[in-house]
């Protein structure tokens, strides 16, 4: 995925070959996803990444500061298990 990741942001001009070649090198020297990396890197955004992978796995994407979840749903999942998964109810 990583590379497809990589090849999608240069193809979208939100980043330059040289901006992958560093983020795949600090990926490796510390580890996680290229994404996060590239973050990291201050190269792209969130959004971006969101963006990006939303339409690679064709799943849409919604921003959750703009929605308010039900107290009554939230409290159907325990908080660990939600961290744990990275749910939202």
């Amino acid at each position: 995925m990583s590379s497809r990741l990589g090849e999608m942001l240069i193809k979208e001009s939100l980043i330059t070959p040289e901006q992958l070649h560093q983020a795949v090198d600090h990926q490796k020297k510390q580890g996680g996803r290229l994404g996060t990396a590239l973050i990291k890197l201050g190269f792209v955004k969130d959004d971006d990444i969101t963006s990006v992978l939303s339409r690679q796995y064709g799943v849409p994407s919604i921003n959750l500061k703009y929605y308010e979840v039900d107290p009554a749903v939230i409290k159907l999942i325990p908080q660990d298990t939600a961290v744990r998964y990275q749910i939202v109810p």
